[in-house]
């Protein structure tokens, strides 16, 4: 009987072994073979390229249906979870598409662009401004620009307007309502649940912590978001109305018009829209435009080819791109790493840093700075101010050379919290928990999750934050030659738009990242020059390898784990001192 429970466990012991050996192998076969495929199709993407082949009177199509991102990713993988659509990663970055645009407008061969915005993903405000200040260059050689699509957002219209011609689906929307911004408020929430926000800012516009602390909006964040969400639509409207010839009230008018959204003809008869029309109807009005009979031929952007400037001179671009949170995929403390790097690089002659971030730790914040306070020298820095470079965003900028920003950039809210979350009315009153300590200091047990703040330990920490922020506006009055007073009176946490910062002080000029490349070549003395791109890019074994391990966790963890996690993740990890943006803005 013992030999034969031997043999069962030692039976079942193999079919274990067998079945995680099976199914590491299946893994490392399944990304594998993707590896291999990709390469399968760069390689003979490579052998028959016909990019060199445009023919003329060629119409380049521009879809907007993938993710458009500052910082390169080239991970094929990036899509491959549980939450996701299963997809390989096809997002661009804005760089790209701003390089093929003005490579389009150079080729003589290209008569023009269609802008198909079915599927549009939006990148932010400040990047579709930058994407459609490039559409304008691009009409400026002579050549034409149609959009269509089924439905139109704000967004979308707002890029389709800089179109001579602008076409939508007979039974398609457009929806033009003008733009707002809702907060979630927690604190009763909390407050039934028995959790305890312990707060601590500086600034009266650090409007971050408002969902744990009140119910509604401070008169003070109402003031600064009412000014921010009107610069932006102000800015939008101003656009449209220059390339649409409609007045800037007769637009406003049109947005209030809930019933024009509804009524397809509607937005025809109001100047929005130049005509109702199916995808075949498109196709032969652009064989029209070019005067073809046949089919019109169509390429992607990223078909055509440039010669690249054979030159010596390179500018870097160093892309600072998330939360500035410790997160290996947004911004982190080996940023310091990647800053001195390219500084201590002789082949670089000047650096762009490229800064799309609402903020975040206040410590990252700090070494990123003075690292490139540290390593500048004699290399020109500029910043290029992407859709946000708030709080810590603006903190890792100031010490730039010159710092250009987009009118739609959310930027400046120069200020500092301290938020810690406690439970001592869930623990200890609704769970009936008791606990008992032993400590050899004062404040040994400060942070416990059982016990509040005390009054003392509450003052320590407000000298904590107190003493950031006066770190803050000192950097940010050397660096912008202010004075500190200043600085305090358009700090305090309050947000401005790049329109608004360029006024008082906190920006340059207004300019986007192809602006910025063009005034670091400027401050360097550069006539020609390459560009290169930081930080690097993971090779494709990297990727495999992360991946795996992202995939073994995800199989550790239920769906409802990771989405809970990631409430955590966006919520929790505002704990300790911060140099936040208030709220996220959603402008799309």
């Amino acid at each position: 009987m013992k030999k034969s429970n031997e043999k069962k466990t030692k039976g079942f012991l193999n079919q274990v072994v067998a079945s995680a050996i099976g199914f590491v192998l299946g893994v490392f076969m399944f990304f594998g073979s993707i590896f291999i495929f990709i390469i399968v199709i760069s390689l003979i993407g490579s052998m028959f390229d016909s990019s060199g082949k445009i023919e003329p009177n060629t119409i380049v199509k521009m879809k907007f249906d993938y993710a458009i991102t500052d910082k390169p990713n080239t991970d094929p993988f990036m899509n491959f979870d549980l939450l996701s659509e299963f997809e390989p990663n096809n997002s661009k970055t804005l760089y790209t598409l701003l390089y093929w645009i003005k490579a389009a407008a150079e080729n003589e061969n290209i008569s023009g662009i269609l802008l198909d915005l079915r599927g549009f993903q939006s990148p932010g405000m400040a990047s579709i401004k930058e994407i459609r200040d490039a559409l304008k260059e691009f009409k400026q050689k002579g050549k034409f620009i149609y959009a269509y699509s089924t439905y139109f957002n704000k967004t979308s219209y707002y890029l389709a307007s800089v179109s001579d011609s602008v076409f939508m689906y007979p039974t398609g929307m457009l929806e033009l309502s003008g733009l707002s911004s809702t907060i979630p408020f927690f604190t009763e929430t909390m407050s039934e649940i028995g959790i305890k926000p312990e707060i601590i800012r500086h600034g009266k516009f650090k409007a971050a912590v408002e969902p744990f602390m009140l119910t509604e909006m401070s008169e003070e964040n109402r003031e600064q978001t009412e000014m921010l969400l009107n610069d932006v639509w102000t800015s939008m409207l101003a656009d449209i109305s220059q390339s649409r010839k409609i007045t800037f009230e007769e637009l406003n008018k049109i947005a209030d018009d809930l019933v024009l959204s509804m009524l397809p003809e509607k937005p025809v008869k109001k100047g929005l829209i130049d005509k109702l029309i199916y995808p075949d109807e498109l196709n032969d009005l652009l064989a029209e435009k070019i005067n073809q009979e046949d089919d019109v031929e169509f390429c992607s952007l990223f078909d055509l080819t440039t010669s690249k400037p054979k030159s010596k001179n390179n500018i870097a671009i160093i892309y600072a791109e998330g939360g500035i949170d410790g997160d290996p995929n947004n911004i982190h403390s080996d940023y310091t790493k990647t800053i001195k790097k390219v500084f201590e690089n002789d082949d670089i002659d000047a650096v762009v840093f490229r800064v799309n971030s609402p903020g975040g730790s206040a410590l990252i914040s700090d070494e990123i700075l003075t690292q490139m306070k540290l390593s500048k020298k004699d290399k020109p820095i500029v910043v290029s101010m992407g859709n946000y470079a708030a709080s810590g965003g603006y903190y890792i900028s100031c010490a730039a050379d010159k710092i250009l920003a987009s009118e739609n950039t959310i930027t400046g809210s120069i200020g500092v919290f301290g938020l810690f979350f406690t439970a001592e009315e869930l623990l200890t009153e609704k769970m009936k928990l008791h606990y008992d300590n032993v400590k050899t200091n004062k404040f040994a047990n400060l942070g416990e999750i059982h016990r509040s703040l005390s009054e003392e330990e509450k003052s320590i920490i407000q000298i904590s934050v107190k003493n950031t922020y006066n770190e803050f506006i000192t950097h940010v009055s050397t660096a912008r030659n202010m004075t500190i007073e200043d600085v305090d009176a358009i700090g305090q946490g309050r947000v401005w738009t790049g329109l608004r910062a360029e006024k008082i002080g906190l920006v340059d000029s207004i300019g986007g990242l192809n602006d910025a490349i063009q005034t670091a070549a400027q401050l360097a003395n550069l006539e020609d020059f390459n560009v290169v791109q930081y930080p690097k890019s993971k090779t494709g074994l990297e990727n495999i390898i992360a991946n795996l391990e992202v995939m073994n966790q995800i199989k550790q963890q239920s769906i409802e784990d990771i989405y809970l996690n990631q409430l955590k993740e966006k919520f929790l990890n505002m704990q300790g001192i911060q140099a936040r943006l208030p709220i996220e803005y959603k402008l799309d």
